[in-house]
């Protein structure tokens, strides 16, 4: 193999030319350039396996470089050196794909442990012939999603045989409010595969390949599954709720039969047939068996007189259940696709929206801008989201109108859980999720109730609370910014003197005199 090293400080090139063992990993040619122009000399005339750049360089940054790279299509794996650690620096580097982000100063052995990964990794995806084996399966996954490839009568380019049996997936994401699709998915997209296969692998299942079928769906490819359905079931449930709890989205997973790879075209068709038309289960996962590809026929159910009991204010937990044990019994009873599901939103929309006209019931009493679209744009996809959204709508309906009624109370309600919780997040958002009803609806109420914003009544609590944590414990500053829900304890200091006309520290010496 072959490296560059791109840098315009020649100290830091020579020191990373003699203080690595090269030929620890069979590197023979070891290339300097000290600026953009040098390094595209040395790349379109000689074989360069891995490039090892800075980032910000007078002439041209190394990024623009590895686009330069990458526009040409040549086959080099790039490593960043850089001062400096920005987010959209580290962003744009995985957007083009590279193997490492490194902050300077780096020692040697930091850099030899990242250099040794990524040539391992570099032998372990070539085969004899030099291709990369990884691409090769991609290629050919992708092939039978465009209809153009059939399955294998001989062993191909990806190494696969027509006796190789596997089972495909597919995975697809569900934004949150605070997740909203941008342009730019290069850190995300990653992350996301990254973890699919790390988890899977710890749990014994070998995941063949994955890789980005649409904006929000990874196609995972799994050699054969021994141990069964419902082990298989059990570590994809692991899964989905890690993603839940560490890239803040929802997930669901379509599960295809296991087949040999010569009937491949044929399950591939299959399986994006159930993505289309399939509604997985409340736990998120369905499976071919589960779906059966039957034709569901859509029978409306009596929605007026559900209307007729939502007019008692007591009846509405009620009518709520009656609706999801509706739309379970669809699922169960094989009578739930996509457009069964979102044949049955719309009614319940127009249902919901008389009952609403018919109380003098806004929307934005209720939900926050772009919350109801998010509901119910996904409600049609699963039956844990269907389940989701009927159980909202009638939290909030009930919300509104418990205020509308006991103004007082509920307000009230909301002053003691702040009292409660003078440490903890007093966002808007937060107090309004907890009402079930809308910031803005949420902040009127409560300034009619009290004559103060919600911001402005959690400052002044606050900053009381500190006044006796100071007149009457000898905790620190910082102990007592802590307790009443600061970590920015200079703020702090400059809210608690706005508040009180001195420091924390000149209030608690005139008060202890």
């Amino acid at each position: 193999m072959n490296i560059c090293i791109v840098d315009d400080d020649k100290y830091v090139v020579e020191k990373i030319v003699e203080g690595i063992d090269w030929k620890k990993w069979d590197i023979e040619g070891v290339y300097a350039a000290y600026n953009i122009r040098q390094a595209k000399e040395i790349l379109g005339t000689l074989k360069v396996d891995i490039l090892l750049s800075d980032i910000e360089m007078p002439q041209g940054s190394g990024l623009e470089l590895l686009e330069w790279i990458r526009e040409r299509r040549l086959p080099v794996e790039c490593i960043y050196l850089s001062s400096y650690a920005y987010f959209a620096y580290a962003q744009k580097a995985l957007e083009l794909h590279s193997r490492g982000y490194l902050l300077k100063p780096v020692s040697n052995r930091e850099l030899e442990n990242v250099l040794g990964n990524l040539v391992e990794q570099m032998r372990a995806g070539k085969d004899e012939s030099g291709r990369n084996r990884q691409q090769a399966k991609e290629r050919f996954w992708r092939g039978l999603q465009a209809g153009v490839e059939d399955g294998v009568s001989e062993v191909d380019e990806s190494g696969y045989c027509p006796e190789d049996i596997f089972i495909l997936c597919m995975l697809r994401i569900f934004r949150g409010m605070e997740h909203r699709k941008v342009q730019n998915d290069a850190v995300f997209s990653p992350t996301l595969m990254h973890m699919t296969k790390e988890l899977m692998q710890e749990n014994g299942y070998e995941v063949d390949t994955i890789f980005r079928h649409s904006d929000d769906c990874f196609m995972i490819v799994y050699r054969d599954i021994p141990e069964g359905k419902e082990a298989f079931r059990d570590v994809v449930r692991k899964l989905l709720l890690r993603i839940v709890r560490e890239l803040h989205v929802t997930a669901c997973i379509y599960v295809g039969r296991s087949f040999y790879i010569r009937t491949g075209r044929e399950r591939m068709d299959t399986l994006l047939q159930m993505v289309r038309e399939g509604v997985p289960c409340e736990d998120g996962i369905l499976f071919e068996e589960e779906w059966q590809g039957r034709e569901a026929v859509y029978v409306p159910p009596d929605f007026s007189l559900w209307e007729q009991r939502m007019v008692r204010l007591q009846d509405m937990d009620e009518v709520s259940g009656q609706i999801g044990d509706y739309v379970t019994a669809l699922w169960r009873n094989g009578q739930a696709n996509v457009e069964v599901f979102g044949r049955f939103k719309a009614d319940l929309q127009q249902m919901i929206f008389h009952f609403m006209m018919e109380n003098d019931i806004l929307m934005n009493q209720i939900f926050e801008a772009g919350e109801f679209e998010h509901y119910c744009n996904k409600a049609s996809w699963t039956l844990r989201d269907m389940k989701e959204f009927v159980s909202i709508l009638f939290r909030k309906l009930k919300a509104v109108i418990r205020v509308e009624d006991t103004e007082e109370n509920v307000v009230e309600q909301i002053i003691h859980y702040i009292e409660e919780n003078l440490g903890g997040d007093l966002s808007r958002a937060k107090l309004a999720a907890r009402a079930y009803i809308s910031e803005d609806y949420l902040s009127k109420k409560f300034a009619l109730h009290t004559g103060m914003s919600i911001p402005n009544y959690v400052s002044a609590r606050r900053m009381e609370k500190a006044r006796d944590y100071f007149k009457n414990t000898a905790r620190s500053v910082s102990e007592v910014a802590t307790l009443v829900g600061y970590t920015n304890f200079s703020y702090f200091s400059k809210t608690f003197r706005d508040y009180t006309g001195c420091t924390p520290n000149e209030f608690r010496n005139r008060y202890n005199r």
